[in-house]
């Protein structure tokens, strides 16, 4: 029980974690695509720190495709993690219920059994 409350608590890290990958592509892309609309010598500016910096239209989209990339990395690395702990809990999940049944069908045997006892 131990192992599927800790599996079940990493696959919520993982998720979260995910999501919060997801939204920032989803940022991301959208920066991309209005930076891609402006022309060639326009101004861009970029955040750092408590400060906006001017940069060059090609640098900003450079910088936005290498942080796509990564997030696209991190989303597929998740990704992966999450359908091993899925596969994992499945396979606890059902470990733990063969082990009820097992106690229970244990248990049902030696009532079964005190009854017969008591009644000859």
């Amino acid at each position: 029980m131990n192992r599927f409350q800790q599996a079940q608590n990493q696959l919520q890290s993982v998720l979260l974690r995910k999501q919060q990958y997801e939204a920032e592509l989803r940022d991301v892309e959208k920066a991309m695509g209005e930076i891609e609309k402006l022309s060639q010598d326009a101004k861009v500016y970029k955040s750092v720190g408590n400060f906006l910096l001017q940069t060059s239209r090609d640098v900003a989209l450079q910088e936005l495709k290498e942080r796509k990339e990564l997030l696209e990395l991190h989303i597929k690395t998740l990704s992966r993690q999450e359908s091993m702990l899925r596969e994992q809990l499945d396979k606890l999940r059902d470990d733990i219920n063969k082990e009820l049944a097992r106690i229970r069908g244990g248990g049902e045997k030696q009532q079964t059994g005190a009854a017969a006892k008591g009644g000859g």
